[in-house]
């Protein structure tokens, strides 16, 4: 029980520290360090999950755990995410991002203020975030071209701000990092975990999100001032087509399995490969447009530089989080939980409740999705190994909660960003988003437990 209590205590840790903004990986590597040294200081080592060759100090093989960690993590999931973020650097330096969704949102200006453009602005803004993976990318990108364009077409700027922040949730993506990772844990293939299983609970979420903010922010409406703001127009100049150009490696991977399915070719390709023959074909655009090779050759570098942003962020959490995942399974945590569920079915449900509870709770103290997913969803395979728990269930659960109540988080990167657009107190647009995040976790998690 009291190594429990010292897990427990280091979970309070990191949320605190993140609440008070030390940088998330940072915060949850150096609390897992320690959760390490502590089992080394107390006869805990495991060496299971690491498969290292033990050296016959404690202490000295927690490093090689950790040593583990960083190369499995880097080397397979890692590197998929950061080959997909140096993409979207990319698309990002030649426009292609801004042109689909200057494509997307031109129509909309149509409706003249009809509360019927919430609906449809939540389903443009959640399309776009298969083009744009970053939340606070989306919303910085949606600020400067949705936000303008729908305040034009008569919608108040807080209901416009509450549509921006809530744009990248749960849309089933292949290429979304937290999916990613949870095909790996749940032993299949990108393609099957998300469309498989996590879009029969996040498709319908997303349906019933829709009116539920067309609702809510009917029901919150005021006289707002329509206020203008100045554009970029990053997509000025570009050809129509260059709006595809992003689509590119997720359209490449869905004809891929769908050509596997059907017979015609016996593999079905990775994120990597896809994403190569994407900025491939892109470069030998842009060369052709530009009428120059080398150019387009040194514009190459902005997705190396995507690439160090990837593995700065989003993978730099994935091995902190796997980090301090471990430190808390040799704390006992899993063993606990997995005698808990492996009573029956009805103790996995409780367990399955808690830990999206927890992760939910998590995701509005921290703001972030990326962290309480990756440090839950670690344990996942473990407790489904013992015990009734689904492992696919409980991933889908997890991650569809931590995506969408970190949009009611007033310290959310997006919300913040979309607050000081609008200048106003983030807690206002937060007002705006927690009732359609709560709907949609729920009826996610339901789902979930139904379908998947």
């Amino acid at each position: 029980m009291l190594y429990i209590l010292i897990a427990v205590a280091a979970i309070i840790a990191v949320g605190y520290f993140i609440y008070k903004r030390v940088h998330a990986a940072s915060a949850i590597f150096a609390v897992g360090v320690l959760l390490l040294m502590i089992a080394a200081a107390t006869g805990r080592v495991d060496y299971a999950a690491a498969k290292i060759e033990p050296s016959g100090n404690a202490f000295y093989d927690e490093l090689l755990v950790i040593e583990s960690l960083f190369k499995s993590r880097f080397s397979g999931t890692g590197m998929a995410i950061m080959v997909l973020f140096g993409f979207v650097g990319y698309m990002r330096h030649i426009g292609a991002d801004a042109k689909t969704v200057v494509a997307l949102s031109r129509p909309l200006q149509r409706f003249n203020g009809s509360y019927w453009l919430v609906p449809l602005g939540f389903v443009v803004g959640t399309l776009l975030s298969l083009v744009v993976p970053s939340a606070s990318a989306l919303s910085l990108l949606l600020v400067s071209t949705l936000l303008p364009a729908l305040i034009a077409a008569g919608l108040s700027p807080l209901t416009v701000g509450a549509i921006i922040v809530t744009a990248s949730t749960i849309v089933p993506t292949p290429l979304e990092a937290g999916l990613i990772q949870g095909a790996e844990l749940a032993g299949m293939s990108v393609t099957e975990f998300a469309f498989g299983h996590v879009a029969k609970a996040t498709v319908p979420a997303l349906v019933v999100t829709a009116f539920v903010h067309m609702w809510w922010q009917w029901r919150c409406d005021k006289k707002d001032a329509e206020r203008a703001l100045e554009a970029m127009n990053r997509a000025q100049g570009l050809p129509g087509f260059y709006a595809v150009l992003p689509l590119l490696p997720l359209v490449l991977i869905i004809i891929s399995a769908v050509l596997n399915r059907a017979g015609v070719v016996s593999f079905e390709t990775d994120i990597l490969p896809v994403t190569v023959v994407s900025l491939m074909i892109t470069m030998i655009i842009e060369a052709v447009r530009h009428r120059t090779v080398n150019e387009a050759i040194n514009d190459l570098n902005h997705f190396f530089r995507g690439l160090g942003e990837g593995a700065g962020g989003v993978v730099a959490l994935i091995v902190a989080a796997a980090i301090l995942v471990e430190g808390i399974t040799q704390m006992g945590v899993i063993d606990g939980l997995t005698s808990l569920a492996g009573s029956s079915t009805g103790a996995g449900a409780v367990i399955v409740l808690i830990f999206v509870v927890a992760t939910g709770l998590m995701a509005m103290l921290t703001g972030s999705g990326v962290a309480p997913y990756f440090a839950f969803s670690e344990m996942v395979p473990g407790l489904a190994e013992k015990s009734a728990i689904h492992a696919p269930q409980m991933l889908t659960s997890i991650w569809a909660t931590s995506n969408t109540m970190r949009q009611a988080s007033p310290v959310n990167a997006a919300v913040l960003i979309v607050a000081g657009a609008l200048d106003v107190n983030p807690v206002e647009i937060v007002r705006r988003t927690i009732v359609p995040m709560l709907a949609a976790t729920v009826v996610s998690v339901v789902c979930a437990f139904l379908f998947v």
